[in-house]
């Protein structure tokens, strides 16, 4: 066989490839405050001329779950199909994009035939202005604050405040009642570097949004914020 022949056979086959198309390569969900799940139908075609055959899927979390809903790996030519795509919301907020990778069987391992993206839109029930607070080593140990904001439709309320370094002190201070506070910060000493975990407990009737958690860090004049 000649070489124009074996070129022409391989166009072809590459022609005649199965080829996944999803009709959208990113799906939006709105969570809301209860939520602790939200999914997603991500619908596929195989618009080739030969079979294709799914070999695997890679969410890249194990917070998604995905799933064929005709329980199906081979999709002929022209034959659509349904991925649904479920995401835990655990302690998450605001805004998340998740990628997924689908993967052919002619395909190598570390390239998929086709990505796509579930982004989820979750409500901001308690947001932190501020989530790390900085300190030069040798500087004044000057009060700094964090400003708690309660985007909820019910009254939420600080309950306490926690570090993990004693040499960090800390003060609750009520802004609007129910609403907004200031958590203010002290080192009592900026001597020596450290970061210490500020942990903030409120009483929101939902339990993944009750803890948050902020940073207060005494740093070399050489470190970057």
């Amino acid at each position: 066989m000649n070489r124009f022949a074996l070129l022409l056979l391989s166009l072809t086959a590459i022609l005649q490839a199965g080829d996944l198309k999803f009709e959208k390569d990113i799906h939006e969900a709105r969570a809301g405050f209860m939520d602790t799940e939200v999914s997603s139908d991500f619908k596929f075609t195989n618009t080739g001329s030969k079979s294709i055959r799914i070999k695997h899927v890679e969410p890249g979390c194990s917070c998604i779950t995905v799933e064929f809903l005709n329980g199906k790996a081979t999709y002929g030519a022209g034959e659509s199909g349904v991925m649904r795509v479920r995401f835990k919301l655990d302690n998450s907020q605001g805004t998340v994009d998740k990628p997924i990778a689908i993967f052919l069987a002619t395909d190598p391992d570390d390239k998929p035939s086709t990505i796509v993206t579930f982004r989820i839109h979750i409500p901001v029930a308690v947001s932190l202005e501020t989530k790390t607070l900085n300190w030069i080593i040798g500087s004044e140990p000057e009060t700094q604050s964090i400003r708690v904001n309660m985007n909820y439709d019910k009254p939420v309320h600080i309950t306490s405040v926690t570090t993990t370094d004693t040499n960090i002190s800390t003060e609750i201070v009520t802004i609007e009642k129910g609403k907004s506070y200031d958590v203010r910060v002290t080192p009592k000493s900026t001597s020596k570097g450290g970061l210490s975990a500020i942990l903030i407990q409120n009483d929101i009737e939902i339990d993944r949004f009750r803890s948050q958690q902020a940073y207060a860090r005494i740093m070399s004049p050489t470190a970057k914020p």
